[in-house]
């Protein structure tokens, strides 16, 4: 896939609750379901090898059901549906080594040590929760939320505890590989 074709799809993915958010707000549901099913096959075709290929047809599912039903709950589900399988992926590599976050700490540290395993797998045992739990706050905002609240929830701040998390890990396993 082209570089341009790559970043193009990697933005409407990270936009996509503003997007979702406007496109409702202006009537526009079969064009941003159209977009997220467009997006969807253009990742499919782009990345057959991906491990995160579900995800992939999470997008596809969820932007022509919400065209051939013509209702906007699949549209705003797609979070939730990322977050859930997400999820799976993360405990999958839990039964089936090595875990998610250990394969992550492999691309900075290929030589981690044995303790540093441990703690990866630990690390991917909170990011399941974390997944978990964000499922579930994006559900609530789906059905019980305005669409600005499930914008803001979906849109930034998922985004912003993720990086917290993420950063958090990095910094611990960093200090815990010091003391070990």
């Amino acid at each position: 896939m082209p570089k341009l074709l790559k970043v193009a799809t990697a933005i409407v993915l990270v936009a996509y609750p503003f997007l979702v958010g406007w496109s409702l707000s202006h009537g526009k549901l079969w064009e941003i379901s159209l977009l997220l099913l467009v997006v969807g096959v253009i990742r499919y075709f782009s990345a057959r090898q991906s491990p995160l290929l579900p995800l992939t047809y999470l997008a596809m599912l969820c932007g022509g059901l919400s065209l051939l039903l013509r209702n906007q709950a699949w549209l705003k589900l797609y979070p939730v549906a990322m977050s859930l399988a997400t999820l799976c992926i993360f405990a999958l590599t839990l039964w089936r080594p090595p875990s998610m976050i250990e394969r992550f700490a492999r691309v900075f540290e290929p030589d981690l040590p044995e303790s540093g395993v441990r703690w990866t797998r630990q690390v991917t045992k909170v990011w399941c929760g974390f997944f978990l739990i964000n499922a579930l706050i994006a559900l609530w905002t789906v059905y019980f939320a305005p669409m600005q609240v499930w914008v803001l929830y979906n849109g930034l701040i998922s985004y912003l505890l993720m990086g917290i998390l993420l950063t958090a890990e990095f910094i611990l396993r960093k200090r815990q590989q010091r003391l070990h």
